[in-house]
Formats: structure tokens, C-alpha cells, sequence
């Protein structure tokens, strides 16, 4: 990316959608999760004017190296009129590193937790990384299908069957009652995928909903984690932004007649993200035809 392409003063901090992390045990006498750095009730704004990419250092969510690509880089979405963000580029996963780092995390999961709920939320952020790698590669037309069915309905089924399938596969996850079925289906995702990504062609992620709609201001792994969130998560999320968000137009209203660095940016991402949430839960609720 070009500096030329990059507005003065941009640097738009970039989180995963937040579904702030909480405590883990949701149910009495479930075992906690082991001891993990604190996190700040609304990561956005956590130290306001650097560009900090908060929690990618933990995820590895623009970090993820394939040992067997070297010359391929993965794409990154913000390739709109405004070129927001500055990322670490990503190189491209091998079939068999995408498929082996997914069975290793459930394998590290299920021998640090014992409790099915605790099991879900740490293979959910374990998983992400890779599965943005996985939907890049093979998601053909699904993340459009999604993003048009909650921003522009009626919209028609994706002819790629990877993020739609994917999705189905979460909801199984989490409806798990036990470790044993909790493997079982996570196991049943990791077959979808190989499946996937067997196809002699698979098909490459579209980004032009992400594009024309969002003007990339969110990323590939941002939004699947909310087609795969529940109802509660995103609700949460949306009151979540709207404290940030009244905190930063006082910010700008400080400043009449200038852009402070990057919080107008931040501003309009966060924008872009509560309107795919609204828009998401809507469809949810809306009555099926």
C-alpha cells in the first residue's frame, strides 16, 4: 500500500468485533478458564491516538504465515476509495496448514478446558485466523450472500457453500451438550473445510458487497465472528459501540474545523460495523417467508 493512498493522519485502530470478552464460567460450578491478561471494557478506545492493532497480537488475526507459500500473499479487504488501515500483510496457508492448524486448536482446547461453554468461546478465538485464511480461499460468493440478505433483502442464496456452511456448523458447536458431541461436531467443521478446499477449483472470497457497501471498512474475520455470534452477543456489541461512539463525536466536537488523528476514522469504522449489526439482527427476527 502506497502512502500516497493513505490519508494524512488516519490510523484507525482495528479490532476484531469486540463481543467484549467476559468472564467464561457462564454457569454455576463451571470451571474457570485459565488466568489471560485483562481486557479493557471497550478495546476501540484503550489508548486513544496510537495505532495500536488491539488483540491481533493475541489472535494472529493479520499474522498468520503459510510455511509453504512464500511468494503468496493473502489479500486484505480495504482496497476501497479510502484505504483506511495500514496491516502486516499475511502470507497465504497451505490446504494442509489450514486443515492442521484447525485440529490442533481443538486439540489444545479440549486438553485445557473442561467445560463445554468455556470449550466453545476458546475454540471460537482460536479458530478465527485460520478460518478468515479458509473463507478467503474458498468463500466464492458467501460473504456477499450474507451481507446483502441483512443490508439489501430479499437477496438469494449463495451458489458457494463454504461460509453458509460454516455458520451452521458454529451453531452445532455451540449447542453442544457435552465434550464428546462438542468434538464431534468441531470435527464435522474441519471435514467441511477439507471438503472445501478438495474442490479442483475452489472458488476465491468476493469482496464486492464488503466493497460497495462498506467501503472495506471491516474486515473478513470481523464479520463472519458475527454471523456466528448469538442474538445477546450482538446486542451487547452494539451498546458497547454506542458509548464509544458518543465518546468520540465529543472528541470531534472539540476540535471544530480540524480532523483529530484518527478518531474520525474510527468513527466512521465503527459506523460501517453498527449498521451490519442492526442490520444482522433484523434479519434474524424478520418473519420467514
Amino acid at each position: 500500500m502506497s502512502q500516497g493512498n493513505k490519508k494524512p493522519g488516519d490510523e484507525t485502530v482495528r479490532v476484531p468485533p469486540g463481543l467484549t470478552p467476559k468472564k467464561t464460567a457462564t454457569s454455576p460450578g463451571a470451571p474457570a478458564a485459565k488466568d489471560k491478561p485483562a481486557s479493557p471494557t471497550d478495546s476501540y478506545i484503550a489508548k486513544a491516538g496510537k495505532n495500536l492493532f488491539v488483540e491481533e497480537v493475541a489472535t494472529g488475526s493479520h499474522h498468520v504465515r503459510g510455511s509453504g507459500s512464500s511468494a503468496a500473499m493473502a489479500p486484505e479487504v480495504s482496497q476501497g476509495r479510502w484505504r483506511d488501515r495500514v496491516v502486516a500483510p499475511r502470507m497465504v496457508m497451505t490446504k494442509e496448514e489450514m486443515v492442521g492448524g484447525l485440529e490442533s486448536s481443538l486439540r489444545v482446547v479440549l486438553s485445557d478446558v473442561n467445560h463445554v461453554r468455556v470449550a466453545f468461546e476458546e475454540l471460537r478465538r482460536g479458530w478465527l485466523p485460520t478460518l478468515r485464511q479458509v473463507i478467503e480461499q474458498a468463500g466464492g460468493d458467501g460473504l456477499d450472500a450474507w451481507l446483502l440478505a441483512a443490508l439489501r433483502p430479499p437477496a438469494r442464496p449463495a451458489m458457494d457453500p463454504l461460509f453458509p456452511s460454516l455458520v451452521t456448523d458454529f451453531a452445532r458447536i455451540r449447542a453442544a451438550k457435552e465434550l464428546a458431541g462438542f468434538e464431534e461436531e468441531a470435527l464435522k467443521l474441519v471435514g467441511t473445510v477439507q471438503k472445501v478446499l478438495g474442490f479442483d477449483a475452489p472458488r476465491k472470497l468476493s469482496f464486492k458487497v464488503l466493497e460497495k457497501e462498506l467501503e472495506g471498512k471491516l474486515e473478513v474475520d470481523e464479520l463472519f465472528l458475527m454471523a456466528v455470534s448469538e442474538d445477546g452477543e450482538l446486542t451487547r456489541r452494539l451498546k458497547e459501540i454506542g458509548g464509544t461512539m458518543e465518546n468520540l463525536r465529543e472528541q470531534i466536537r472539540k476540535t471544530p474545523g480540524k480532523q483529530p488523528t484518527g478518531i474520525f476514522s474510527n468513527f466512521v469504522r465503527l459506523k460501517a460495523e453498527v449498521r451490519v449489526l442492526d442490520a444482522e439482527l433484523k434479519r434474524r427476527t424478520a418473519p420467514k417467508p
